[in-house]
């Protein structure tokens, strides 16, 4: 098996007492690759890497498009993010693809665009989920395109709520 990475892995923790830590990282693949498809075997072995960062993993997903319209999961055999089911007729979700690997992930998406602000609402719901899940004893991996712009104002916005960065 060829050995791929969580890119731009970091461990967070939270500062609430909850003695859990959680993870954010780039999309599967996205080491492999800025713009070219992922094949499904590096997007499989990805995922075998989330397994094991901990108990019961639930991955909140920023992905959605990039700023010129196209689809973050365009790279993939699976839809998500903004995309439309009826687009994808006899294509998984994101989900449903994650299920079929390991059943005890939970998907979250809060679907974003790239290099854009995240709107406050929606940065309140990913606070508020990371907490849940965290709370719930899942291990939790936060994933945007390159692991860095979207995940990082997510941190930038939370200082108030005991999240401390690595």
């Amino acid at each position: 098996m060829t050995q791929v990475k969580l890119y731009k892995l970091r461990r967070w923790t939270l500062g609430s007492g909850l003695g859990a830590g959680f993870f954010t990282s780039a999309r599967p693949g996205r080491k492999v690759s800025r713009r070219d498809p992922v094949p499904d075997k590096v997007a499989r072995e990805w995922v075998l890497r989330v397994t094991a960062l901990g108990p019961h993993p639930a991955i909140i997903s920023l992905l959605g498009r990039k700023p010129d319209g196209m689809s973050e999961y365009s790279f993939y055999s699976f839809f998500g993010g903004f995309d439309e089911a009826n687009d994808f007729p006899r294509t998984p979700s994101f989900g449903e693809w994650l299920t079929a690997i390991d059943p005890d992930i939970v998907l979250v998406e809060h679907p974003t665009t790239d290099f854009q602000s995240i709107p406050g609402d929606v940065l309140d719901a990913i606070k508020t989920d990371v907490f849940r899940l965290v709370s719930e004893g899942r291990t939790v991996l936060i994933v945007d395109s390159g692991g860095e712009t979207r995940t990082g104002q997510v941190w930038d916005s939370s200082a108030s709520c005991g999240l401390i960065r690595p």
